[in-house]
């Protein structure tokens, strides 16, 4: 049974209806892209997630990963969709030709990994953090990197990595330990990583390892943190593979889900002869590294997406297939498919309502990236810097988080038969919980979103996202059928302004009971965020709605903008009265009351 579905029709609706992503092609960068190209890269990436990459979730599953002798094998049909990837174009579709991509704007990396993902979560973090790493590269490193390895990084012909977790250090990236010993023209890397996604397989002939160590005599702390390119076999002058560069895997994580895809532990410099190479500046690592975090947070805000739609797409067909029961109210004669149960029908539109949702946030997100990034300097791209600053965080919880729960909820629709493998839902879930812990998890996001981003640049970041979302209210709060869901956003967008001001004054005066609370703050502004696209593209729908013939297709836009206003902001607005809360149970509690 083909596990991955998508249904093209409601991406095509944010995209074109939602956010005109053709506007994008006004830009000097794309000036030579059109709408018709930017549709039809989006309609090959679904043809190629159903074709070559989807069939990969179920062998990956049974094949999972081989460790043997100190080295990792994975199953022959990845290495095959991982040549093709790179040679499709797939990899770098977003990057500079001048190194092998296609100069398409960045949203579409976003697009391309929302259908592979889908597709095949443990096979797509191989390509993807590919181009993270290639891509820091390109952005970072001298010429002579740039030629060496970024090509054959696009091109699928080498794989990358991000190497930053110690051992004992987790997502305290001050604590790294990892040493880099200058000697000629590159440095001799010793030390310790683990938790590699992808650090070892046979995949590729080579994999190139972006890794944080300290240069010996550098500071202490945050500041002392350099990156250095670190490949496992060394590249000769001439780009020819040469010896080994004593970069060994020592063990492969056995994990809950994704188990095609190796978490290695990895030792540089047992040998004394592992070499890596300074990308970008001396002690600029942390900042540097930022930028492929910032993407691997994005993506885990995706993924927890994409698996919740395809989750909700397998759900859905399950139970218009399903017959059980008769109908409570005797509307049909005999058994009936178990969609026409209310509290099945209450399931499938809060999955519905939040996977439009979130991949409405997402796409916005994404489209305001190109625009922060390549529009010429003014107040406008710092407008649209600000909200990228502001909604990264937002993104990865938040996503994650209800994407997980799409995935349980999916598989309640199915009863028991959800529980079982011959189902792709069980597989869903496992493989959707990492998303909560990569990156740094959503606690420390939420950290971050109440904590640096309401004070980066006067607040500006805060004080944008907040007048966007005003804005909208403004500007449709006469909206027949919808005006009063709009007021009612409109309500709690100001009440959860004034509780985030509060907040930020508490992060001063009692930080502890400041933290106790940001992750709740978090999921509050998820939920305005998921408000303000459901109505959004409600308003959209409801104009088409009266001219167009496919109108269960608009009916249902406004619908689930409706539902989630209705049954889910008086929850956001309870949630934010805990988080200005007096009660202290949280710091005070001893620990040994627990």
């Amino acid at each position: 049974m083909a596990h991955f579905k998508v249904k093209e029709k409601d991406i095509f609706f944010i995209l074109k209806d939602q956010l005109n992503y053709k506007a994008l092609c006004g830009l000097d960068r794309y000036k030579e892209l059109d709408a018709d190209t930017l549709d039809m890269l989006v309609s090959e990436a679904v043809k190629f997630a159903r074709g070559q990459v989807a069939r990969l979730q179920e062998i990956g599953e049974e094949w999972g990963v081989v460790f043997e002798n100190g080295q990792v094998r994975c199953a022959p049909e990845f290495k095959e969709t991982f040549k093709m990837y790179g040679q499709n174009g797939w990899t770098a579709a977003a990057r500079d030709p001048e190194y092998g991509g296609q100069g398409f704007p960045h949203m579409m990396r976003i697009i391309i990994n929302d259908m592979m993902y889908g597709a095949a979560q443990s096979f797509n973090m191989a390509p993807s953090l590919t181009h993270g790493a290639a891509h820091l590269i390109e952005r970072f490193g001298s010429q002579e990197l740039k030629g060496r390895f970024v090509p054959k990084m696009y091109g699928g012909e080498w794989a990358g990595t991000m190497a930053l977790t110690e051992p004992g250090a987790g997502s305290n990236l001050a604590a790294t330990r990892t040493t880099a010993c200058r000697e000629g023209d590159h440095f001799k890397i010793k030390g310790s990583k683990i938790f590699i996604s992808w650090g070892d397989h046979d995949l590729t002939d080579n994999i190139v390892h972006l890794l944080l160590a300290r240069i010996e005599g550098a500071p202490e702390g945050v500041k002392g943190i350099s990156l250095f390119v670190v490949p496992k076999i060394r590249v000769n002058a001439d780009g020819s593979l040469g010896e080994p560069n004593d970069v060994i895997c020592t063990a492969v994580e056995k994990k809950l889900g994704l188990h095609a895809s190796p978490t290695c532990a990895l030792n540089f410099g047992d040998n004394d002869s592992c070499i890596g190479y300074l990308c970008g500046d001396e002690n600029k690592g942390l900042s540097h590294m930022f930028q492929m975090m910032n993407q691997a947070r994005i993506n885990s805000g995706v993924s927890g997406m994409t698996l919740a739609s395809t989750a909700y797409l397998n759900a859905l067909a399950y139970t218009k297939e399903r017959i059980q029961g008769s109908d409570l109210f005797g509307r049909k004669p005999g058994y009936v498919p178990i969609i026409d149960h209310p509290d099945v029908r209450r399931m499938l539109l809060w999955m519905k309502a939040v996977v439009d949702g979130m991949r409405s946030m997402i796409y916005t997100g994404a489209f305001w990236s190109d625009l922060a990034l390549e529009l010429p300097e003014s107040e406008e791209k710092r407008h649209y810097e600000s909200l990228v600053d502001f909604v990264t965080p937002i993104i990865k919880a938040y996503c994650s988080d209800v994407g997980f729960r799409v995935c349980e909820t999916a598989i309640q629709c199915l009863g028991g038969y959800g529980y079982c493998k011959e189902y792709h839902l069980e597989q869903y879930l496992r493989d959707c919980k990492i998303l909560s812990l990569y990156e740094g998890t959503n606690g420390i996001q939420s950290m971050d979103l109440l904590g640096r981003k309401m004070h980066m640049n006067g607040g500006a970041p805060f004080k944008t996202f907040i007048a966007e979302i005003e804005g909208f209210c403004g500007a449709h709060k006469d909206c027949a059928i919808l005006g009063k869901y709009i007021q009612t956003l409109s309500d709690v967008v100001k009440r959860l302004a004034r509780v985030a001001q509060e907040m930020a004054g508490r992060a001063e005066s009692d930080p502890l009971q400041w933290a106790s609370y940001t992750y709740p703050a978090l999921l509050c502004f998820g939920d305005v965020t998921m408000a303000w696209r459901l109505l959004d593209m409600a308003v959209i729908a409801k104009e088409r709605m009266e001219a167009d013939n496919e109108r269960d297709f608009f009916h249902g836009k406004v619908m689930q903008a409706t539902y989630f206003v209705d049954t889910t902001l008086p929850i956001t607005l309870a949630r934010l009265d805990t988080c200005t809360g007096n009660g202290r149970e949280i710091v005070d509690m001893p620990e040994g009351a627990f």
